[in-house]
């Protein structure tokens, strides 16, 4: 069996055994998906006699990338993966990932699976498939509803525009502020989710260049210094502010939809979560968040077998598994409209549902050309910050942002970067 750096959970079955077949899933957000993996392990194994999954858990997608990228250096990648969107098509750039499509083609469950063609545009490189869409998230804004009512608020009649939310936050008095954001999104994905949604883009059509040096940036960065202001500046990281709101400190959050069911499991009995999607104007889009199941190897056998495990995580009862566990979209039409799975769950958890209605307005995650991508994110992320803390001045720091990331995405052209 291989293994990573990272602990391996072997999902224990009376199949299990000395001779077993082993299945070695990598998994991102496993502060989240743990549960969900355990369970699909579990049906895996119980429905393939003689097949032990072994399960690798990534805290964040870039640690899952980082550590697949090391692995695979060595020949010892692991049988399937759950990697951010926007990596897919980096392991498909280098020979990591497997193309799909004949899979897809040949495979005669796949037309009755509930995945649209669609959702395989999110794992699409250079025209090829090569990951199963699995799950989506969006950026929401995610409110304390007992400290909406007691700034004057309505919990019945949320805002939903940037001036409506700040003037609400300015009113919330709570120990960890009225409102925080999260720009600490892996893969710049708070960033990209808040020039999208203005009508921005973030790279050229043809990829070769960024195209967030615009109004839309401008505009994205200034909803941040302005959300800081009422914070009068004061930092606080992304565990930080996920801790305080579901402590029921924190009046309002701007962040990832994955987590809402977790929200509302701490804040049963304390307080009620309200949810608004993030503001999007009319040309506006959002960046889906999420993963997607890789085929990483290249042996036929094994490959068939974890072909079987994504299919299945990607199927109407995965699917629902995934939206009552976690606050993961997913993307199987079947899963979502059914009143037996999630259909009647959504509905009497509305708040849960905001989310879905995202896809709607639903973009790519974009990832950045060339080896100095993770650079990239964190030359962003840390301008956002400055911003955010009110160090820096939208303006200049977009110029510099996107000077800084020219200069970083020229380096392959230049043979500077392996």
């Amino acid at each position: 069996m291989k293994r990573t750096a990272l602990a391996a959970i072997g999902v224990a079955a009376s199949v299990a055994s000395a001779s077993a077949t082993d299945l070695d899933v990598l998994y991102a957000a496993s502060n989240l998906m743990a549960p969900v993996h355990i369970k699909l392990a579990e049906h895996f194994q119980a429905t393939h006699p003689g097949v032990r999954v072994n399960l690798e858990p990534a805290l964040e997608y870039t640690d899952a990338l980082a550590v697949t990228l090391r692995q695979s250096l060595i020949g010892q990648t692991q049988d399937a993966g759950y990697f951010g969107t926007s990596d897919v098509c980096v392991l498909a750039g280098r020979g990591i990932a497997q193309p799909l499509d004949d899979r897809i083609a040949k495979d005669p469950d796949w037309a009755s699976l509930g995945l649209p063609d669609s959702a395989l545009e999110f794992t699409k490189c250079a025209g090829k498939t090569y990951g199963i869409p699995y799950s989506a998230s969006f950026m929401v804004v995610i409110f304390n509803d007992k400290l909406v009512a007691e700034a004057g608020g309505d919990p019945n009649h949320l805002p939903k525009t940037w001036p409506e939310i700040l003037a609400l936050a300015k009113k919330i008095e709570a120990a960890s502020g009225g409102i925080a954001f999260n720009y600490d999104g892996s893969s710049s994905w708070s960033f990209m989710s808040l020039v999208q949604s203005e009508g921005g883009k973030i790279l050229t059509d043809d990829g070769k260049d960024i195209a967030f040096e615009s109004p839309e940036g401008l505009n994205a960065l200034q909803h941040l210094a302005d959300i800081g202001a009422v914070r009068h500046h004061a930092d606080m990281s992304k565990a930080q502010a996920r801790q305080a709101f579901a402590a029921g400190t924190l009046g309002i959050l701007v962040d990832s939809s994955s987590g809402l069911s977790s929200y509302k499991k701490a804040a049963a009995g304390h307080f009620e979560v309200g949810v608004v999607p993030l503001p999007v104007t009319e040309n506006g889009r959002l960046p889906s968040s999420g993963m997607a199941g890789v085929l990483l190897t290249s042996d036929s056998k094994r490959a068939d077998l974890a072909w079987d495990y994504v299919k299945y995580a990607s199927s109407p009862d995965g699917q629902t598994l995934l939206g009552k566990l976690t606050g993961f979209v997913p993307f199987n039409r079947i899963s979502i409209e059914s009143p037996d799975k999630l259909g009647s769950y959504y509905a009497e958890n509305p708040e849960l549902g905001v989310a879905v209605k995202a896809l709607k307005v639903a973009g790519p995650w974009l990832s950045f050309p060339g080896p100095n991508g993770l650079k990239i994110h964190t030359t962003i992320k840390r301008y956002m910050q400055k911003v955010y803390i009110g160090a820096v001045d939208p303006t200049v720091a977009l110029n510099d942002m996107a000077k800084n990331t020219r200069a970083l995405l020229k380096e392959r052209d230049v043979g500077r970067a392996p």
